[in-house]
């Protein structure tokens, strides 16, 4: 049993991953863990790859370009973060590539997933029995979020990344014992709820979009079901909406302002014109990797940068030289998925995943963190479809948790 475990290396990947979002409660020990799992993943890359993706070696190409072709103070720690960034590469992305890498990574994100829902539920019923830190219960009747043991604003992510997981298990309600059925519904209210007091509307927003993409690529040959399901929802969530009103205070008071009829983006209008502006100062080759054009006195200490998006902040630090090559992945993958004929459960999954991390980043800025677990996710979770849509290995090569191999016919 503990040899399985020591040899199941993407369950290392999950456990660091979900101890990083539990360090409100269990310390700083999941990212003492972290760069030392990134260095023994890179080792595996070198060591176990079969071939590379071109794409991803001239995205790197252009972030390198980037650096060179502008004069980035010190401050920055640019070849320690750009060293860091190549190793997270080899670590997550098809720059190294076999079937045995993309197996792992494809496992620790189902494993991943599954932890995430267990670090929500978790959250919220440390909230409800009021077991939360001062400083916790502080921030929220300040800011409206609830962060719980995340300590950052992730929470509203892992949020959507459950209510995805979840989601996909109950498309393939048939294929999963009643009991798992029903412990899943119950828990998809749970982490609805942790979502809503996150205060995340994007995570919220794309978790929805994710959802109804999951919905539409599992039954779009059966159109009368879809409808029927989409009736359901619309039904069911009218009628326990209610229930959530005292989840969604932050969203409404604090994010909103209290105004309902539009939404609010003033926390995000000024951090996304400067990136624009940058992008416009130097389209080709962006104003250097990791680099903004204001940095305050955090940033001059720490090198650390807010960039509110990580789209426009591609487009401003890399410019179109390396937002070019993470469209032609990004949408090739959407392109792929969304062209499925008969899904299975972790094709379906990662539907969800990829729809999530293609939007979500328009209004939070991780593509370049090495150091956050968003950032990993990111490019694991694309990197695996793109292995997926070419063919690296099989979906059915990876074992599934809670649904047995079946064709979807």
């Amino acid at each position: 049993m503990i040899k399985k475990f020591l040899q199941d290396y993407s369950l290392w990947i999950a456990i660091v991953f979900t101890l990083m979002d539990l360090s409100g409660v269990v310390g700083g020990i999941g990212y003492k863990l972290y760069y030392p799992l990134l260095f023994f993943l890179a080792y595996l890359g070198i060591t176990k790859f079969k071939k590379t993706s071109f794409i991803y070696i001239v995205y790197l190409s252009a972030c390198l370009i980037s650096i060179l072709f502008n004069n980035i103070p010190s401050f920055y720690k640019i070849p320690f973060r750009f060293s860091g960034f190549v190793i997270l590469f080899i670590a997550f992305t098809p720059i190294s590539t076999s079937r045995y890498l993309t197996i792992i990574r494809a496992k620790a994100i189902q494993f991943f997933c599954l932890f995430t829902v267990g670090t929500v539920v978790l959250n919220f019923a440390l909230f409800k029995s009021g077991a939360v830190s001062q400083m916790a219960l502080q921030n929220f009747e300040q800011t409206g979020m609830y962060t719980g043991s995340t300590g950052n604003n992730e929470m509203g992510a892992l949020g959507g990344i459950s209510l995805i997981y979840l989601s996909s298990l109950l498309c393939f309600k048939d294929r999963i014992a009643k009991k798992y059925f029903y412990i899943s519904f119950a828990l998809l209210f749970c982490t609805l709820a942790m979502t809503l007091l996150a205060s995340s509307r994007s995570a919220i927003l794309c978790a929805m979009a994710s959802i109804l993409g999951m919905l539409y690529v599992k039954f779009k040959n059966k159109l009368g079901k879809l409808l029927g399901i989409l009736c359901i929802i619309i039904i069911v969530g009218s009628t326990i909406s209610p229930i959530f009103n005292e989840y969604t205070r932050g969203i409404i008071e604090f994010k909103q302002g209290g105004n309902t009829s539009k939404f609010n983006t003033k926390s995000r209008d000024g951090l996304w014109k400067l990136r624009i502006q940058e992008f416009s100062s130097k389209p080709i080759t962006g104003i250097g990797f990791g680099t903004i054009s204001n940095p305050n006195k955090l940033t001059m200490s720490t090198g650390i940068v807010e960039t509110g998006s990580s789209w426009l902040t591609s487009l401003s630090q890399t410019g179109l030289l390396g937002t070019i090559p993470i469209l032609i992945i990004v949408i090739g993958n959407l392109w792929y998925l969304l062209r499925l004929k008969h899904p299975d459960f972790i094709q379906t999954l990662f539907v969800g995943l990829t729809i999530f991390f293609t939007i979500h980043p328009m209004a939070e800025g991780y593509f370049t963190t090495v150091g956050a677990i968003l950032c990993a996710l990111f490019w694991c979770i694309h990197g695996v479809v793109y292995s997926m849509r070419h063919k690296t290995f099989l979906t059915s090569d990876i074992p599934l948790l809670f649904i047995k191999h079946k064709n979807n016919r």
